[in-house]
C-alpha cells in the first residue's frame, strides 16, 4: 500500500513539474515573440485589419503610406538562410495579415466606386436643364 502511495505521489509530482515546465516554455515563447523585431509590424498589421472599416479612406491611405515607410525600416537584415523558425513565422504572419487587409479593402473600394458612380449619375439627372415640367394653370390637381 505504501508503495502505491509513493508511486502516486511521484507521478503527481512529475505531472506538476511537467506542467510548470510547459508554463515556463509558454512564457519564454511569449517573451521571445514580444521582443522580436517584427512584433511591432505584426501588431500594426493586426490592428489595421481590425480597424479597417472604422476610418475614412483618406486617413487609411495616409496610414498605408506610413506603414510602407515603417515596413522598410523594420525588415530584418538577415538573409533567409539565417532566420529561425520564429523569424519565418513572424514574416509569414505579417504577410498573411497584409493579404487579409488587402482582401478586406477590395470589396469596400468596389462599393465606394459604385456609390460614387451612382451619386454622379443622380446628380446629372437632377441638374439637367431640360424643359420645365408641365404646369397646370387651372389649379386642378393631377391626382
Amino acid at each position: 500500500m505504501e508503495a502505491a502511495n509513493k508511486s502516486s505521489s511521484s507521478s503527481s509530482r512529475r505531472e506538476k513539474e511537467e506542467e510548470e515546465e510547459k508554463d515556463h516554455n509558454k512564457e519564454t515563447l511569449k517573451r521571445r515573440i514580444s521582443n522580436h523585431p517584427l512584433y511591432g509590424l505584426l501588431m500594426e498589421s493586426h490592428m489595421g485589419c481590425l480597424k479597417l472599416g472604422s476610418i475614412p479612406s483618406a486617413e487609411r491611405d495616409e496610414d498605408q503610406e506610413l506603414n510602407y515607410k515603417q515596413d522598410d525600416e523594420s525588415k530584418p537584415s538577415n538573409s533567409l538562410h539565417n532566420l529561425s523558425e520564429l523569424d519565418h513565422f513572424m514574416e509569414a504572419y505579417c504577410l498573411a495579415l497584409g493579404k487579409l487587409k488587402e482582401a478586406m479593402e477590395e470589396p469596400q473600394q468596389e462599393t465606394l466606386a459604385f456609390l460614387n458612380t451612382m451619386h454622379s449619375q443622380l446628380r446629372e439627372l437632377t441638374t439637367t436643364t431640360g424643359p420645365p415640367p408641365p404646369h397646370t394653370s387651372s389649379g386642378e390637381s393631377d391626382y
